[in-house]
């Protein structure tokens, strides 16, 4: 079975002190662990923004990892779209797919490096050549 992982990024309101900020983290990971499986920690950075969003020129910064457990995952991310609407000190977010990859595919990067490795012998060697004929 292939896990679908999604990488979100989330940028919250500067309102939001860094005292609350722990709290509506812990609710905002109890409402996504209904959907699935957040991989490592969330951690926020107080960010600058590039342009005001809502009459603030300053956010905090969050990007975590999250795979879904259901089988409907694109209703698992439509639930999960409406938690993110609904919270008002959420500025704006995206949500990317991130795909795993393949053993047999890294095997193939591999055996596309040799061949690589071994003109670049033959190239050396020809310089070398090329060298002690002056």
């Amino acid at each position: 079975m292939i896990m679908n992982l999604y990488e979100f990024n989330l940028l919250v309101t500067s309102s939001l002190g860094e005292e609350k900020l722990p709290s509506f983290c812990e609710n905002l990971i109890s409402e996504f662990k209904n959907f699935g499986d957040i991989k490592g920690e969330i951690d926020f950075k107080q960010r600058k923004l590039a342009y005001p969003i809502n009459k603030e020129s300053e956010a905090w910064l969050t990007v975590f990892f999250f795979s879904i457990i259901e089988e409907d995952k694109k209703l698992a991310l439509n639930n999960i779209e409406k938690v993110l609407k609904e919270k008002k000190e959420i500025l704006r977010y995206l949500i990317l797919t991130k795909k795993e990859t393949n053993n047999k595919v890294k095997e193939k990067s591999k055996k596309k490096d040799v061949p690589e490795e071994a003109n670049l012998e033959k190239v050396n060697q020809k310089v070398e050549e090329l060298l002690k004929e002056e």
